[in-house]
């Protein structure tokens, strides 16, 4: 990508990091390192995506997973040196174990965020609603060099202050990908579906812990075919195994061309694709999960009385109606760039986190896209 502004900002410097999962708290701690004002935003709270996952192994050791620099800031605030040892990439192969995405958070992120460095640079429960950049509009034949020299704008949607603005010079948009298709045919939106989406449960969810008491002895619809479709299908038959009572209805939105059932990155474990596969192909006798194929659903709605009543588009001329307690969104995820509306360039990626709008950068699994993992090296 062709460069046409000053890409170098000194310090004092103020970054805004969007997202606090693993990539948001590691830049951010890169940047105040390196003696920036952060201020790292979250619409939730530190690794909330990888807390859904619950005790579910990851793929990568510790190793692929911390950085020196933060190992360094753990030690610093007299961390428990076993755990970093185990953490560091100078131990023995065989000193390395498994950890699970709880552990993950728990041990390792959320101390990050919590370390001297970074500690008052965080911003939980606030969601960006709104980027624009000071004087320049939403033009996008102002010359570069004129939009490098302003800041930007931010709209936060506080839980604890309200709304309020800041200013920046600089973004690190390391948002990921939290905005699903919708549930209609071909990833549309379903009859109602905007509506009732503050109601439904979306991605990956915590089946076996915070949402246990919530699923337990109910009938979930469950929609998609992804990894984060596979997981809770797979938690939810362990739910009712546990004797919670919980069954499931697992649609399965089809592919046309006769493509595969599900749709799993390629590093996904074996035994954890053999239990989806089973699951999702009815192999299982009497099991709580029932799979179903369906184009999609082509209207939704929900009420205290009865629950959610969904009708399915099985084929061109079938429809079936379902009712259920629960339903949980797991399509497939893009990039939400609906807070960068004002920033007519930022949807022009390059290489190394550039985009065509100055001084707005992406960083993570919004920059690899839905198809690629993203892991520490990268």
């Amino acid at each position: 990508m062709h460069i046409d502004w000053e890409p170098e900002i000194d310090t004092p410097a103020t970054i805004a990091v969007i997202g606090a999962g693993p990539v948001g708290v590691e830049a951010a701690l890169y940047a105040r390192f390196l003696g920036y004002d952060v201020l790292l935003f979250d619409s939730r709270r530190v690794g909330h995506r990888q807390l859904a996952w619950g005790d579910h192994p990851l793929e990568p050791t510790w190793v692929g997973l911390t950085s020196p620099l933060g190992l360094a800031a753990l030690a610093a605030q007299g961390a428990d040196q076993d755990l970093l040892s185990s953490m560091s990439t100078a131990a023995p192969s065989d000193q390395r174990g498994d950890v699970s995405y709880r552990q993950y958070v728990e041990q390792y992120l959320i101390p990050v965020a919590r370390t001297d460095l970074l500690y008052d640079s965080v911003q939980v429960n606030s969601p960006i609603t709104s980027i624009s950049r000071t004087s320049c509009g939403s033009d996008p034949t102002i010359a570069n060099e004129r939009r490098a020299e302003q800041e930007f704008r931010l709209l936060i949607d506080s839980r604890q202050r309200g709304e309020y603005t800041q200013l920046v010079d600089i973004v690190l948009d390391c948002s990921g990908l939290a905005r699903p298709l919708g549930l209609a045919s071909g990833g549309g939106l379903a009859i109602g579906e905007r509506t009732v989406q503050p109601e439904m449960l979306s991605g990956r969810v915590d089946v076996l812990g915070k949402h246990r008491a919530r699923l337990a002895r109910k009938h979930t619809l469950l929609f998609g075919r992804d990894d984060d479709a596979c997981g809770n299908a797979i938690d939810l038959a362990k739910l009712a195994q546990a004797g919670a009572g919980a069954r499931a209805t697992w649609i399965l939105p089809k592919q046309f061309g006769g493509h595969d059932t599900l749709s799993l990155q390629p590093q996904t474990s074996a035994e954890f694709i053999a239990a989806a596969r089973r699951l999702a192909d009815n192999e299982v006798s009497d099991s709580p999960v029932v799979s179903l194929a369906a184009w999609g659903i082509e209207s939704v709605q929900v009420d205290d009385e009865s629950g959610w009543r969904v009708r399915l588009q099985i084929s061109e001329e079938e429809t079936l109606d379902i009712q259920a307690a629960e339903l949980i969104n797991c399509q497939t995820v893009q990039p939400d760039w609906s807070f960068a509306q004002a920033l007519p360039l930022a949807q022009r990626q390059g290489e190394d986190g550039l985009t065509g709008e100055p001084h707005y950068y992406v960083l993570g699994q919004k920059a690899i896209g839905a198809s690629g993992r993203c892991t520490m090296p990268q």
